[in-house]
């Protein structure tokens, strides 16, 4: 997976120049969904993308001149039919492009931004878009708030950070990327509107495999395409192995009874439970459940699964905490095959990363 903010983090400590496209407003069936982002760099290099065609070779374009003028700008695109054939594009819309260029000074924000990416936590990122309607030069353009109030960066505007937190705890909850106009409260004032975008950052998502058979096999790979970072958990060494999972960004050993101990569960992780049998799924299950985990599924008949419910309840866990687990896992696909199985297992995946994120 490309990993635009280490990138963008490399770039900056050699004090080259760089422009970051991202998608803030998209009315139709846009390829990309709102906060996708495509970088440029002075080379004329890039990485990741806002849909390609048309629209991204425009950007490309832009994206020279904001570097050389140290001014960012908004692109506001309608595509018809005919730009859409010629672009090579399949889907169209109204798209609005924010276009900025990246300052040396942003380097311990997006430093920041890599940490909790890699290590976990969470932050919103605000990025100043316009100061009635223009471009701001000459204050500070970005923002980076935790939940316990600490800040990297400023906006420099008197009062414009404290009006925009609420907004910014709502946006970490919904977990999707927004744009935000305030207007000016009080006269006089050396501002009338402002545009920020609002950006969630969680640590990247992270699916844990328990069991490592022939199901995982598959929906390991499968999972690192859609942009998963993957951990595989098994108590035997001959199937939780680097032979077996290549692409696993983490392999471990160990006793499913106390797995837990070494992973770090955050709301940011998904646990998929596909053990080789019922008593292991228990394990896991039993300490799952006491987890903030985005997402917990688990393979087994319906008859199995209620028998191990009522294990469990028997040991205190509650009934609600068990109806939200994916149970039997994956989306009905009449799936019979490993293969087919991990399909199910991780189109439910993707469907659960991009809901908004429940209230605690």
């Amino acid at each position: 997976m490309e990993d635009i903010y280490a990138e963008i983090v490399k770039a900056l400590s050699r004090r080259e120049k760089l422009t970051l496209a991202t998608l803030i407003t998209r009315v139709g069936s846009a390829p990309r969904g709102i906060g996708a982002k495509y970088l440029i760099r002075e080379d004329g290099s890039s990485l990741g993308s806002i849909g390609g065609g048309c629209v991204e070779a425009e950007v490309w374009q832009e994206a020279q001149m904001v570097m050389a003028k140290g001014e960012g700008k908004v692109l506001r695109f309608n595509l018809t039919s005919e730009q859409l054939a010629e672009g090579g594009l399949i889907c169209g819309g109204n798209i609005e492009i924010f276009l900025e260029p990246l300052k040396e000074e942003f380097l311990n924000i997006y430093q920041e931004v890599t940490k909790i990416k890699q290590k976990g936590g969470s932050a919103v990122l605000i990025s100043l878009v316009s100061v009635d309607d223009a471009f701001p030069r000459d204050v500070g353009s970005k923002v980076l708030i935790k939940p316990s109030g600490e800040r990297i960066g400023s906006l420099s505007i008197q009062g414009v950070e404290d009006r925009i937190l609420k907004e910014g705890e709502a946006t970490l909850r919904e977990m999707r990327p927004k744009v935000v106009v305030l207007n000016a409260e009080a006269e006089p004032s050396s501002w009338q509107k402002i545009e920020v975008l609002l950006e969630p950052l969680y640590s990247e998502p992270t699916v844990y495999i328990f069991g490592g058979g022939h199901i995982s096999q598959h929906l390991a790979p499968l999972v690192k395409k859609v942009s998963f970072k993957v951990v595989i958990i098994d108590d035997r060494e001959m199937f939780a192995n680097r032979q077996r999972f290549p692409e696993a960004d983490r392999v471990i050993v160990s006793d499913f009874e106390r797995c837990f101990d070494q992973l770090n569960i955050d709301e940011s992780s998904y646990i998929v439970i596909v053990t080789r049998g019922h008593l292991y799924d228990g394990f896991v299950l039993e300490q799952a459940v006491k987890t903030n985990a985005r997402y917990i599924g688990m393979i087994g008949s319906k008859k199995k699964i209620h028998t191990l419910y009522q294990s469990l309840i028997g040991k205190g866990i509650e009934k609600e905490r068990l109806d939200q687990v994916y149970a039997p896992i994956g989306i009905d696909i009449n799936s019979e095959t490993p293969e087919e199985i991990a399909v199910s297992i991780t189109a439910q995946l993707i469907k659960v990363r991009g809901e908004p994120m429940p209230r605690s």
